[in-house]
C-alpha cells in the first residue's frame, strides 16, 4: 500500500497573511519592485536570466490585495515599459526592490493566462504571447499571485 499524496487546504486568514508578507517583501529597501522579461529560455536556476528584453517598474505598494484574495501587482506606469530588444518574452521575474529574484513564471497575453500576462503586441496565431520590437511598449496585463 503506497502512501497517500498530501492535499492542504489553506484557510484564508493563512493566504492573507502569505499575501501580505510577499508585498512587504517586495517594497522592502528603497527603489522599488519590478518585472523583468526575458525572450530566452528558462534557465533551471532561478535568478539566471541574463540580459532582460524589457522591464517593468513596479509602483510602491507594488500592488494591492483584492477582495477575491489575490495581490494584484501594479506598474509604475500604466502606459508601458520601453521594450529594449525585440522578440517574445516567455519568461518573467518577479523581483523585490532589493534585487532579489522571489519567484518566475511563464509569460502569456492577457488571453492564455500566464503568470505574467502582458499586452502592446501581436501574438502569431498558434502561440500564446505577443511579440515586441525594441523601442516600443509594453503593458503588464492583468498579473496576480494568489
Amino acid at each position: 500500500m503506497s502512501a497517500a499524496e498530501p492535499i492542504w487546504r489553506v484557510a484564508p486568514a493563512l493566504l492573507l497573511a502569505q499575501l501580505q508578507a510577499t508585498l512587504a517583501r517586495l517594497d522592502a529597501q528603497e527603489g522599488s519592485a519590478s518585472i523583468r522579461l526575458y525572450s530566452t529560455a528558462r534557465p533551471s536556476d532561478m535568478g539566471q536570466g541574463g540580459t532582460p528584453m524589457a522591464q517593468v517598474q513596479l509602483a510602491r505598494p507594488a500592488g494591492v490585495i483584492t477582495a477575491a484574495g489575490l495581490l494584484q501587482l501594479t506598474p509604475a506606469d500604466p502606459a508601458g515599459s520601453m521594450v529594449l530588444e525585440s522578440g517574445t518574452p516567455r519568461w518573467g521575474e518577479l523581483v523585490a526592490a532589493d534585487g532579489t529574484v522571489l519567484a518566475d513564471g511563464n509569460v502569456t497575453d492577457a488571453a492564455h493566462g500566464g503568470c505574467f500576462q502582458v499586452s502592446g503586441g501581436q501574438t502569431p496565431e498558434g502561440d500564446d504571447a505577443p511579440v515586441f520590437y525594441a523601442g516600443g511598449l509594453i503593458t503588464l496585463a492583468a498579473t496576480a499571485l494568489g
